[in-house]
């Protein structure tokens, strides 16, 4: 999966851009993606927040990819 990033004028990353492959073999693993509730949103923004604290703390989008795919075997 190659991966664009976006940044703001200081240099920080502010959005990503995801190959609509990649999006819709994400989509079509998990369809209720889209259904996102409130509580949800919330926990999303808590962790984009700390992400931003803490960027040491990310992990390659080829490891989590890989997670996922180890996943499958199970």
């Amino acid at each position: 999966m190659t991966l664009q990033y976006t940044y703001d004028s200081n240099g920080n990353p502010i959005g990503v851009f995801i190959p609509i492959k990649d999006w819709n073999h994400i989509t079509e693993k998990y369809s209720d993606i889209e259904d996102v509730t409130e509580w949800e949103r919330n926990l999303i923004d808590q962790r984009l927040d700390f992400i931003k604290k803490h960027p040491d703390q990310l992990i390659p989008i080829e490891d989590f990819i890989a997670e996922l795919d180890k996943d499958d075997e199970i």
